[in-house]
């Protein structure tokens, strides 16, 4: 159960960032889809790093570092959209 405590603070700052764009889209006219767009920058961003420059490290460090990147924002991503599922799964049972 200890080694899932590196796993929380993902899941916290994809929460916290479906709780600002929410905020936003409260009062301006941006969507969750605009939402979406900095995570997977992010996710493209590390996996085209890992790919293109990490192999030019010949200790290997980049490459973990930038797949630990990759791992993270990837749970961030995951995170802001199964959010994003159950407020859409909520606001669809009481319009019903």
């Amino acid at each position: 159960m200890e080694g899932l405590y590196v796993y929380i603070w993902p899941v916290v700052i994809g929460a916290a960032y479906f709780a600002l764009v929410t905020l936003f889209k409260k009062f301006t006219k941006i969507s969750y889809k605009i939402g979406l767009v900095l995570p997977v920058a992010l996710v493209l961003f590390f996996l085209a790093m890992l790919l293109f420059v990490a192999p030019q490290d010949t200790t290997g460090w980049a490459a973990l570092g930038y797949v630990v990147m990759l791992v993270l924002t990837s749970i961030i991503l995951a995170t802001y959209l199964l959010v994003w599922l159950i407020v859409a799964q909520v606001s669809k049972t009481k319009r019903a």
